[in-house]
């Protein structure tokens, strides 16, 4: 058992610690898997994925934008695409289902629902090949900011 005064250093130690992650951005915006494309950052995480088993697969991920510029940012359905590869190396294609996305100069914006940012199959992936993995595809700029998920981690990167 602590005493009194070892909890109270204890307690002192960790919200030092609390207050300089805050201020370092640790657990923020820099955590992220991100691509950056003329001054604008595309940030993607922690997808859910439903479907598949027989029915149409749905990749559904947090997805943000930073708009560090002064111009809006406005991404039409087409400008998202995505491809889903089983195990067995057959690929579905995935068509973004929701309305497009508008960000205005110097902000951030996240969509975090499937109402707001999702991907689907347009065909049902058999239930022997649901695991598999998922690239999205975001073009902004004749640029393509790709993001990779092997069902554990998210890889970005540019093309």
């Amino acid at each position: 058992m602590i005493d009194r005064r070892t909890f109270l250093k204890l307690s002192a130690g960790a919200l030092v610690l609390t207050a300089a992650g805050a201020l370092t951005g640790c657990g923020g915006m820099n955590d992220r898997p991100k691509v950056t494309i003329d001054g604008v950052v595309f940030m993607c995480e922690a997808p859910v994925i439903t479907g598949g088993s027989g029915y149409a697969m749905r990749y559904c991920p947090l997805f943000a934008i930073q708009n560090d510029t002064g111009e809006r940012v406005i991404l039409e359905p087409k400008d998202i695409t995505g491809t889903f590869t089983d195990m067995e190396n057959n690929a579905y294609p995935l068509e973004f289902v929701c309305k497009k996305l508008t960000v205005e100069p110097h902000s951030y914006k996240e969509y975090g629902s499937s109402t707001k940012f999702c991907l689907e199959s347009e065909n049902r992936v058999p239930a022997e090949y649901s695991n598999g993995t998922f690239i999205m595809r975001v073009t902004y700029h004749n640029q393509t900011a790709v993001f990779r998920y092997d069902g554990k981690t998210i890889t970005p990167s540019k093309e």
